[in-house]
């Protein structure tokens, strides 16, 4: 099968390697928009002209499932933003997926980007499960952060504390955005409760969908900005492995320049 993925950056990768990890050896694509991360303070129009064009990129090269792996852009499309209707591959929406861990009664922590604050869609989603409590907070320095490589140590710390302070404890610290699995050893120090991880519902959710196969996966990925910042940063996070990997530069939604 082809299964694609995106995000503004490196953190759709953590849902990518657990979608690996699970269902072995099909044709991975991913793109990273690192011209424009984060997207978390970027303008709609902008974020969705992007969109637009992976897209019917994605679908002109026969994939048969796109797998949001960026919050961001996902709060938009589940909002109404785009005509999901009008592509040939199936979409899976990770807040959808997220939010299927919030049990009635439940007390939730929201760590997410300003855009997907903003939205107001993870709000109502989670809302409708009638729980007890739901404390937001936006978090704009987590993804810049982890795109720089900060994801141990005093700094890394000092920033995670900086916006979790005074919280005390929770039923469920749901991670709203992709990249902020890379911070949860900070995350666990800062404030009490079961950290969510929605790609670990994607998983479970596409189960249906994607048969397992024991053969070498191989991945393509597209990226917007520099490769080799990029490929480090996949190294870091994908670990060892015996994947079939290629990189290519590709800009969507804006004249590009060669990098």
């Amino acid at each position: 099968m082809k299964i694609g993925f995106f995000d503004s950056g490196i953190g759709g990768l953590t849902v990518l390697k657990k979608v690996v990890g699970n269902f072995g050896g099909h044709q991975y694509f991913y793109f990273g928009d690192t011209l424009n991360v984060p997207y978390g303070s970027k303008p709609v129009n902008k974020i969705i002209s992007v969109l637009e064009e992976l897209f019917e990129f994605y679908d002109s090269n026969n994939l048969d499932i796109v797998i949001a792996a960026c919050n961001t852009s996902d709060s938009l499309i589940t909002r109404g933003y785009m005509n999901m209707n009008k592509y040939n591959f199936k979409y899976i929406s990770i807040l959808k997926n997220a939010v299927r861990s919030i049990k009635k009664n439940d007390e939730v922590l929201l760590l997410a980007t300003e855009n997907t604050i903003n939205t107001g869609t993870y709000r109502e989603l989670i809302l409708s499960k009638d729980v007890k409590k739901l404390k937001e907070i936006p978090c704009p320095l987590f993804v810049p952060l982890i795109e720089e490589g900060i994801w141990h140590g005093p700094i890394a710390e000092s920033i995670v504390n900086f916006y979790l302070k005074n919280q005390k404890k929770f039923s469920k610290i749901l991670l709203g955005c992709t990249h902020y699995p890379i911070l949860e050893k900070h995350i666990k120090k800062a404030v009490i409760g079961e950290i969510i991880d929605p790609a670990d519902y994607i998983v479970d959710y596409v189960r249906n969908d994607i048969p397992y196969f024991n053969d070498i996966p191989q991945i393509t990925f597209y990226v917007s900005g520099y490769i080799n910042k990029f490929k480090y940063n996949v190294e870091r996070i994908l670990g060892k492995n015996n994947y079939k990997i290629s990189y290519i530069h590709k800009v969507f939604g804006e004249m590009g320049v060669k990098i």
